[in-house]
């Protein structure tokens, strides 16, 4: 890897870093999400500080280039996070249905008792 390489991939990582850190100062990102991200970061910086790492594994799988290797590394790591995230989005789909059913029940319920108590109170109505 070179050192332009090396340079870029440390300050992709300290630029997410910075990221992270103000999402979470303004309370837009989770803790738990951002632990992630921490990670995420911490393995780039590892990778641009002892690409040897990156060498080693890129001869071990046959990839000719250690670039190719983060690159695929990073990808195989954001398509696990995606997979995540929609799992996480279809729990939250699946529970604002649910309550979007319970409040339209419960609403029809208040009118239907509301209807019968204004029959009570006025029945030539």
């Amino acid at each position: 890897m070179s050192l332009s390489q090396r340079i870029l991939l440390l300050a992709g990582a300290v630029a997410i870093l910075l990221v992270i850190v103000q999402s979470v100062r303004k309370k837009r990102i989770l803790i738990e999400d951002s632990l992630f991200w921490l990670a995420f970061s911490a393995f780039l910086v590892l990778v641009g500080i002892f690409p040897q790492i990156v060498y080693v594994f890129s001869r071990t799988f046959h990839f000719q280039s250690p670039a190719n290797l983060v690159f695929a590394a990073v990808i195989a790591i954001l398509i696990v996070r995606e997979f995540r995230n929609t799992a996480k989005i279809s729990l939250l789909t699946d529970r604002v249905n649910q309550l979007a059913q319970d409040s339209a029940i419960a609403h029809a319920e208040a009118q239907a008792s509301t209807d019968k108590a204004a029959e009570k109170d006025d029945p030539q109505a």
